[in-house]
């Protein structure tokens, strides 16, 4: 039997090779789990930024329906301009309930 020396140069650049390949996937990992953690902390800081303006819509929506049903007392009463407003809302798929209370208070 005749003996082939075996060439070891051949397997150390596939060595070689899958270790850049894995440092590769490491690096791309380790990057895109920095940008996931990044976007995470914009979309929570974005967030506690909307709290603020969700209060005011909610204070905003309260006058707001306030208004609008002082607007129908007085259209029941025989307001005409007030009429006409209730009558416009309704028109457009407004309707008014002057009794109804808000679902929750403003803080």
């Amino acid at each position: 039997m005749e003996h082939k020396p075996t060439n070891s140069s051949g397997a150390s650049s596939v060595n070689l090779s899958l270790l850049f390949l894995i440092i590769a996937l490491l690096m791309w990992f380790g990057f895109q789990t920095i940008q996931l953690v990044n976007e995470r902390n914009s979309l929570k800081s974005l967030d506690g930024n909307q709290e603020q303006t969700m209060i005011n819509s909610q204070k905003m929506r309260t006058q707001l329906d306030a208004i609008a049903a002082g607007t129908k007392r007085l259209a029941d009463q025989g307001n005409a301009n007030a009429q006409l407003v209730v009558q416009q809302l309704a028109k457009n798929g407004i309707n008014i309930n002057p009794n109804a209370q808000a679902a929750t208070t403003p803080k």
